[in-house]
């Protein structure tokens, strides 16, 4: 049984580390997007641009944001640039609430529990508690980041929250309206 445990435990090493040796870092038709010296807002658009020209809905907000649609969804990314320091680029989603529900104590229960129980994201309610709030961060570094790194990034957020959809009770899930396709 010993044998068996570490020849198992000695196969998934072996899988793990040839996964990790197989895949690079980036791919070879990669875009690196170059942000020294912009603003926030010029970083927006060189990222919103640099998104519309490899196939994604974009469309311009004000305030240096701009707002990506990924799988039927709106996403708003949001620049910070930290001259020679770690930028990010803040990603949001928002999620309106039934006016039912925007006083309902369960809904600030909701909120309080996912942030207590999951930590890829903060989740919170918007003044007037119109609307939920779920926000995290792509995080790099010389003001440099990969085309693909965004991408993939806004494609596990949007994995992510599919997985708290699923978690969730059915009844907290009535307390979000749920726009039709765009």
């Amino acid at each position: 049984m010993r044998f068996i445990t570490l020849l198992l435990a000695s196969l998934l090493l072996v899988t793990g580390c040839e996964n990790l040796s197989t895949k690079p870092s980036a791919t070879q038709n990669d875009t690196l997007i170059n942000l020294k010296g912009k603003s926030n807002a010029e970083a927006a658009k060189t990222l919103s641009n640099a998104l519309q020209d490899s196939g994604y809905t974009v469309r311009d907000v004000p305030q240096g944001r701009f707002i990506v649609v990924y799988n039927q969804h709106n996403y708003i990314l949001e620049p910070k640039l930290m001259k020679n320091g770690l930028s990010r680029i803040v990603v949001s989603r928002l999620f309106e609430i039934k006016e039912e529900y925007q006083h309902s104590p369960k809904i600030f229960v909701l909120v309080t529990s996912l942030n207590r129980n999951l930590n890829f994201a903060k989740f919170s309610i918007l003044p007037e508690n119109r609307a939920g709030h779920v926000q995290t961060a792509i995080t790099f570094i010389h003001e440099t980041v990969s085309l693909d790194e965004i991408k993939q990034f806004i494609a596990w957020f949007d994995d992510s929250l599919a997985e708290v959809k699923q978690m969730v009770p059915a009844e907290a899930l009535d307390m979000v309206k749920h726009p039709a396709k765009q």
